[in-house]
């Protein structure tokens, strides 16, 4: 699948999934449960996080740089450059969610 990606959605947030889920019914207004955000980068890194509203930078600038990204080449690089980082143990599970509406999960090594 491919996914436009620009200054303003060109972020991701990595997540350790809880080892176990509440298992009662979710009626009334859901259940909590503790996901530990544990990373957040630019996935695409390449392609510069705009941190002004795209108005006000419309107003300076006529075009904005973006990319047609092919998500499976990109989750490939972004679970390879994730798995190795120090926070990710053997046997938990990690969910990454990007801003331009994919998500990733996948089991430490």
């Amino acid at each position: 699948m491919k996914y436009k990606v620009d200054g303003w959605n060109n972020f991701c947030r990595v997540f350790e999934i809880p080892e176990e889920f509440p298992n009662e019914y979710c009626f009334g207004g859901g259940i909590h449960c503790d996901f530990v955000m544990k990373d957040w980068f630019s996935p695409v890194f390449d392609l510069l996080l705009i941190n002004v509203p795209k108005e006000e930078y419309q107003k300076h600038v006529d075009e904005y740089l973006y990319k047609e990204v092919d998500f499976e080449e990109l989750e490939k690089t972004i679970v390879d450059f994730v798995k190795v980082k120090k926070y990710i143990t053997k046997g938990r599970k990690y969910l990454i969610l990007y801003s331009f509406g994919a998500a990733t999960i996948f089991e430490g090594e």
